[in-house]
């Protein structure tokens, strides 16, 4: 074997051996992908997708769960299931498809259909969101109250498992002033600036009538007597005959005291002729009470006293 043989032969070596690592490394990096099962969903969206691109993440909560696979119009893939009538209606609607790793992980085929179900009663919704101010727009799957994000109305049958959309938060803005300035559109605005121009004049009229000036002079006549009676109450305050009460007052307290204390004592220590003295004021009240009574029954016998006995010769 010559000398250019051998060169050849030894850049034939290196690019096999370059191809198969490359090969390897490909394998490699990329085995986790090749043997993990994706399953496919898409939804429909009834407003622009601005900002999403094929390739866009989908995430839940904040946290990357697939990426955005496919981004067409439903008459493009529908066009078929759809009348002339419906064309018109539905053909609008942005239809999105995603790829997302293990959805449900261990729930596949039906089971996975009548877990995502299940999922879409409780309020799944895919809705559109954007990263800060980059302007780039990524799809984020969460649940919502489903009553306020009912889904959108189909007439087809999808392909794959459907998630509905659910208006995004720039969507609901621009709604809201779209109604807002409706509402200002059908308000009668000459009336109500007439009704303003109205109520002007009135609190004009009333603070004329109200005399403002004199009741500025009698507010100030008020504070410099408030100003005086301040003066006076602070000055009482620091007198030394003030300042001496609070001491008088406990002095006062303490005799109080001292007094119901003997007072206490004293009923104690006499409590037999207490009592004795109190039945003896009820037996006095009842002897009095029928005294009372033996006068008003026999009122001369009350005032010249019992007759005399009777006479023998009257026997």
């Amino acid at each position: 074997m010559n000398q250019s043989s051998k060169i050849y032969f030894k850049v034939g070596i290196f690019v096999l051996v370059s191809f198969f690592t490359l090969i390897l490394f490909l394998i490699v990096f990329t085995a986790g992908n090749i043997f993990q099962r994706s399953v496919s969903l898409e939804t429909y969206f009834d407003e622009s997708v601005q900002g999403l691109d094929i390739g866009s993440p989908v995430k839940h909560r904040g946290v990357k769960v697939g990426t955005v696979q496919e981004i067409t119009f439903v008459q493009n893939e529908y066009s078929h299931k759809l009348t002339e009538d419906t064309e018109l209606r539905y053909g609008r609607y942005v239809l999105i498809k995603m790829s997302v790793p293990d959805f449900v992980k261990g729930v596949y085929g039906d089971d996975l259909k009548r877990t995502v179900q299940r999922m879409i009663q409780s309020g799944l919704r895919v809705r559109l969101a954007s990263q800060g101010l980059t302007g780039t727009a990524y799809l984020e799957v969460d649940y919502l109250n489903p009553e306020k994000n009912p889904p959108l109305s189909i007439e087809w049958e999808p392909k794959t498992i459907y998630i509905p959309s659910a208006p995004s938060t720039i969507s609901r803005f621009t709604a809201s002033v779209d109604k807002f300035f409706e509402k200002v559109e059908k308000a009668d605005v000459d009336k109500i600036l007439l009704g303003v121009g109205e109520l002007i004049r009135n609190l004009n009229q009333t603070i004329q009538e109200a005399k403002l000036g004199d009741l500025a002079r009698e507010s100030t006549g008020l504070l410099v007597d408030l100003r005086k009676t301040n003066a006076e109450v602070k000055a009482l305050i620091a007198s030394p005959e003030t300042q001496g009460l609070p001491k008088k007052l406990d002095a006062s307290v303490t005799q109080l005291q001292t007094t119901l204390k003997r007072l206490d004592t004293l009923l104690a220590s006499n409590q037999g002729d207490i009592s004795t003295s109190i039945e003896n004021l009820r037996i006095a009240s009842e002897d009095l009470k029928e005294v009372t009574a033996n006068a008003k029954k026999y009122p001369s016998q009350f005032l010249f006293g019992e007759a005399p006995n009777k006479s023998k010769l009257w026997k």
